[in-house]
């Protein structure tokens, strides 16, 4: 560990993970975006601030608490669902905070007035989480592991669904399967604890959190192998090859998300996987 992040002091509390869920339901967001604020004693830190609605950031502000340090809004990706109510919360939290409270994105172009992620998060106690790069999704998704392994994954997993990749953001499905080995790795050797998705249910335990990335993983490769059989059959169009793959019953609001791992997964094939 270099010396510009120190270890966390062994005699500070744990981070207190605060989960604030937009209401925002519907087909992609599942129950709706999971903002979440980080608190270290005085400080916090808010991770995916979600829509650019009122009374989820009034709820936002409320979580951080009155006289609380913030330090910093970070966006997990550049999705809207996710992103639109950071720099409005930003100015927010600077407003009330009297001190200037920069806003992160791992791509800055995406979110007006951000600047590029740190590395880590630092507070007073010492490292608070790191970021980790983990493109699939989109290009410049990201993950952030909170001090005793708790993972907030954004849209790389989600709570009892799987993500879509969209190709029009960067999206790859040899990327995102990258992404799910590296948090394999991770899970397997202890350094993920739990996962808290930007939707759906937490996996609460490291049982639970290694049984849902080989999920992801294995869902992946089977629809890998849907399209590569249909595509022999002679099924070529994306509008036959969504029928042959997702059923003639596929409801209409579901469709454009399958259209975007369709191809992503003919990109994947072109590519020679």
């Amino acid at each position: 560990m270099s010396e510009s992040t120190p270890p966390r002091d062994p005699e500070a509390p744990a981070v207190e993970l605060i989960a604030v869920r937009a209401d925002n339901a519907g087909p992609m967001t599942l129950t709706g975006t999971r903002s979440y604020v980080l608190r270290d004693g005085d400080e916090v830190w808010v991770v995916d601030p979600g829509p650019k609605d009122p009374e989820h950031l009034a709820e936002l502000l409320v979580a951080c608490g009155d006289g609380s340090r913030p330090r910093g809004v970070l966006v997990t990706h550049r999705h809207l669902d996710h992103s639109a109510g950071a720099a409005t919360l930003a100015r927010q939290l600077a407003a009330r905070g009297g001190v200037e409270v920069p806003l992160w994105a791992a791509d800055p172009g995406s979110l007006p007035g951000s600047r590029p992620l740190p590395s880590t998060l630092e507070g007073d106690h010492g490292v608070v989480g790191h970021v980790i790069h983990l493109p699939g999704h989109t290009a410049d998704s990201v993950g952030v592991l909170v001090d005793g392994g708790r993972l907030l994954s954004g849209d790389t997993l989600l709570g009892g669904s799987s993500t879509v990749i969209v190709p029009e953001d960067g999206g790859t499905i040899a990327e995102h399967l990258q992404s799910l080995a590296i948090l394999r790795a991770m899970a397997q050797d202890g350094r993920i604890g739990s996962i808290h998705p930007g939707h759906g249910t937490p996996y609460e335990n490291p049982l639970e959190a290694l049984e849902a990335i080989d999920a992801a993983i294995e869902h992946r490769h089977e629809r890998i192998e849907q399209v590569r059989r249909a595509r022999t059959a002679g099924v070529l169009t994306l509008e036959r090859l969504l029928r042959a793959v997702y059923g003639p019953d596929l409801p209409e609001n579901l469709q454009k998300a399958a259209r975007w791992n369709l191809r992503a997964t003919l990109e994947h094939l072109a590519d020679g996987h």
